[in-house]
């Protein structure tokens, strides 16, 4: 893989070196494996609901040879994970709604955030302004917003 789409990259971008790292909802398992190439992550977990979505993960990250390197597991939201696995969520290309649900299926991640031993990294494809309001009235703190032009769409990315 030469480049992430520029969408990717910025994300990307926010990820501390050294983090260990939750891509929910990887999809194509791009950003672990671009996290794995650059050595950026010292543990990276790709988690998607759908089983499709991560066989298309799991064969990107057998072309590069990394399937030791990335955690692959089907799962719903943050449900396989365990507070003390990650240090950094991101949560991109889903709509706000699916956030917020993911938020809040998931109380630790809250204290988590609140504590400061956590990073949520979000990128909602639709309802910013919905998302921004519960993070809001949640008392989470945005750290960072970032916009970034991408096929000809603005994304917006926020940093928890």
């Amino acid at each position: 893989m030469k480049k992430l789409p520029e969408r990717l990259q910025a994300i990307a971008d926010c990820i501390k070196n050294g983090a260990a790292v939750a891509d929910i909802g990887t999809d194509h398992g791009k950003l672990p494996v671009y996290l794995a190439l650059t050595g950026t992550a010292r543990r990276i977990i790709a988690s998607d609901i759908s089983g499709g979505s991560l066989n298309a993960a799991r064969t990107l990250a057998a072309k590069h040879n990394l399937t030791d390197k990335i955690e692959l597991i089907c799962a719903a939201g943050l449900s396989a994970l365990k507070p003390t696995d990650v240090d950094t969520i991101v949560i991109a290309g889903v709509g706000a709604e699916t956030i917020l649900g993911i938020l809040k299926d998931a109380p630790w991640v809250e204290d988590k955030v609140k504590s400061k031993s956590l990073k949520l990294i979000l990128q909602p494809q639709t309802k910013l302004d919905v998302l921004v309001e519960f993070l809001y009235n949640y008392g989470y703190t945005i750290k960072e917003c970032k916009s970034v032009r991408d096929k000809g769409r603005e994304y917006k990315i926020l940093v928890i």
